[in-house]
């Protein structure tokens, strides 16, 4: 068969067919009469397999080494880095997918005019963003298949004050060994959130939110936990409002 049957078989382009060929890997014959290339079984089934293995994450290199029947050891080794690799860049879309279906809910509980929403916040773990940039804890999060979310933390034993310290913080699912001694795990807990409209350029205190705390209360909930405060919606023009939410740990799962 020819190069256009030979792509159409094996689902490869024509020029990395013809690639493959010049770096080696495959050598069809040649039709004696007009010299054009001929691809048989094996011609095939050698493209399929070189394609899987780049597929896969093993470099063209070491393909054809293995395809001579030398370093199956380092292909071997190249296929489990792959391997990692892979699992992490799945890790980072699950994630990104849980991300974007909790932003879409936030989102839809502005559009729909829902009060509230009472849910479980899985066992996470939170940074305290310093002075330092937050730089390096993005960086490994990317490597480990994580992502955060920014936000405004008011520890219980801060709630009632006037004012409130400020601290920001990443919130996140995905554990880091290398910044264990930085980050606090929080325990997987019930959770109440609303949202709120938020002036720009204040600050949320206790007063903004007893409504809410006393609320949580009325329906036999307790506020045991920490409060985060994350925006959803706002702008620079100042007709647009800025929405953020308010989230409050009212206890653990029983």
């Amino acid at each position: 068969m020819n190069i256009n049957q030979a792509s159409r078989m094996t689902g490869v382009s024509k020029d990395m067919i013809r690639f493959y060929e010049k770096k080696g890997m495959i050598d069809p014959q040649r039709n004696r009469g007009n010299n054009y290339r001929e691809y048989n079984d094996h011609d095939l089934n050698l493209i399929v397999m070189i394609h899987e293995y780049s597929t896969m994450g093993m470099s063209l290199k070491t393909i054809l080494r293995l395809m001579k029947g030398q370093d199956i050891r380092d292909a071997t080794c190249e296929l489990e880095d792959s391997i990692q690799r892979l699992r992490n860049e799945e890790m980072w879309i699950r994630a990104k997918i849980n991300s974007a279906v909790d932003s879409a809910k936030l989102l839809s509980m502005v559009r729909d005019e829902i009060p509230y929403e009472i849910g479980v916040r899985h066992s996470s773990y939170c940074y305290e963003i310093k002075d330092e940039s937050p730089g390096d804890v993005y960086s490994s999060l990317a490597e480990n298949g994580g992502i955060a979310r920014s936000v405004f933390r008011v520890r219980r034993e801060n709630l009632e004050n006037d004012v409130w310290p400020e601290e920001h913080a990443l919130l996140f699912t995905t554990p880091m060994e290398e910044f264990e001694d930085e980050t606090e795990r929080i325990p997987e807990h019930k959770y109440y959130r609303t949202i709120r409209k938020h002036e720009k350029g204040s600050k949320l205190r206790y007063r903004d939110i007893k409504g809410i705390i006393d609320e949580i209360r009325s329906m036999g909930y307790n506020p045991e936990g920490e409060i985060y405060i994350y925006q959803i919606m706002g702008g620079i023009e100042e007709d647009i409002e800025d929405l953020v939410c308010v989230e409050i740990d009212i206890g653990r799962v029983s």
